[in-house]
């Protein structure tokens, strides 16, 4: 006989360790847990002890200073979008962008579509300064002190000059809906000027587009 039968023998003290409850035929041995189970366990147990009543019921977490490191950094992430979108870093169509300055730096004195008003209309094709492209970002960057013009050129940068003067440089194709300012200076063909600065007007949006 083979010693891996099951005998009688074994039987008997397989009655000694099995309970006895039966379910359908099966038993079960009654094994003691593993030590790692019944220590993670009781573990768990004295966690349960601090964890409910620090956060359920005293509620002495720092969640305060959690709060305030949040809308810290929230905070410091809207100053560094607002500070790219004041750079210009974010512009990618000069004329647009230059509209957008334009509005913001230039409608107290130019008018809403620059019509004029204390300063020159932009919109006829007379100029004081001549309507050429580098002209133009040249009066912006210096101003005009004998006329009150400030000098954008530190407050505003080359990229925003050159999309103002790009933005300013499409005015005579819009008609303002309000009256112009009087005609000023010396009249200009200006779709010829526009047309022989195209290249120039393209690798100057060009270079603007690659700071980007």
């Amino acid at each position: 006989m083979s010693k891996d039968k099951h005998t009688p023998a074994d039987h008997a003290q397989d009655d000694r360790v099995l309970p006895d409850h039966d379910y359908d035929g099966i038993r079960e041995e009654d094994n003691s847990l593993p030590k790692w189970w019944v220590g993670l366990f009781f573990l768990l147990i004295l966690f349960s002890l601090v964890y409910i009543p620090v956060v359920h019921v005293l509620d002495i977490l720092p969640r305060g200073e959690l709060q305030r490191s949040v809308a810290l950094a929230a905070r410091v992430q809207e100053q560094r979008q607002l500070a790219l979108e004041a750079s210009g870093a974010l512009d990618k169509d000069p004329v647009a962008a230059g509209q957008k300055y334009f509005k913001t730096f230039c409608i107290n004195c130019h008018g809403a579509y620059g019509e004029g008003g204390l300063c020159p209309n932009l919109t006829d094709a007379y100029w004081i300064h001549t309507p050429y492209a580098d002209s133009i970002r040249m009066v912006i960057t210096n101003g005009v002190a004998a006329k009150g013009m400030p000098t954008w050129g530190p407050v505003l940068g080359d990229r925003k000059i050159k999309c103002l003067a790009a933005y300013v440089g499409t005015l005579y194709l819009k008609p303002p809906p309000v009256p112009g300012k009087k005609a000023e200076g010396i009249e200009y063909d200006l779709a010829a000027i526009r047309a022989s600065e195209g290249t120039k007007l393209a690798v100057a949006a060009d270079t603007t587009a690659k700071k980007n």
